[in-house]
């Protein structure tokens, strides 16, 4: 059962829950990315609002202390968006054509089809946000598809 407006996903997306311990999700998402070796292939970032993704575009810089980790923030320019390798969006968008979804807001992002392997997050450092991560598990479940949950290091 999806959500209204949210489209049915293919059985075969892959998601999985990571632990963040700190109360940044932005440091969260950027060791992540930089612990997976990128999430290679192309990544989408989902951010929640224009001052996360500026946030997080500002980490990615400085992730590292010999680079940074390659990524554009998505503009009008849909040919620029699709050079990018991680993309951070305030909405979904296939301009790069992800095969991974990083989920940093709250809620389940309105469409997850089309990707292989969604990532969303437990926030174990504050119960509300651990039964609002519960509900997100329970709802992927209920629209067919089979969470796992991996311990990270936030």
């Amino acid at each position: 059962m999806t959500e209204p407006g949210q489209t049915t996903p293919q059985a075969d997306l892959m998601v999985h829950f990571e632990l963040l311990e700190t109360p940044d999700r932005v440091e969260g998402i950027a060791r992540l990315l930089l612990r997976r070796g990128r999430l290679k292939p192309h990544v989408l970032v989902l951010c929640p609002d224009a001052v996360f993704k500026a946030q997080l575009d500002e980490r990615l810089w400085t992730i590292h202390p010999e680079s940074f980790l390659a990524h554009g923030v998505a503009g009008a320019d849909t040919e620029e968006n699709s050079r990018q390798p991680i993309l951070l969006a305030t909405e979904v968008l296939r301009d790069n054509q992800a095969e991974v979804l990083i989920n940093g807001g709250l809620e389940i992002p309105s469409d997850i089809s089309g990707f292989a392997h969604l990532v969303d997050f437990v926030d174990g450092w504050d119960e509300s946000l651990k039964q609002a991560a519960r509900e997100r598990f329970r709802t992927y479940r209920q629209m067919g598809l089979e969470p796992t949950y991996l311990e990270g290091k936030s």
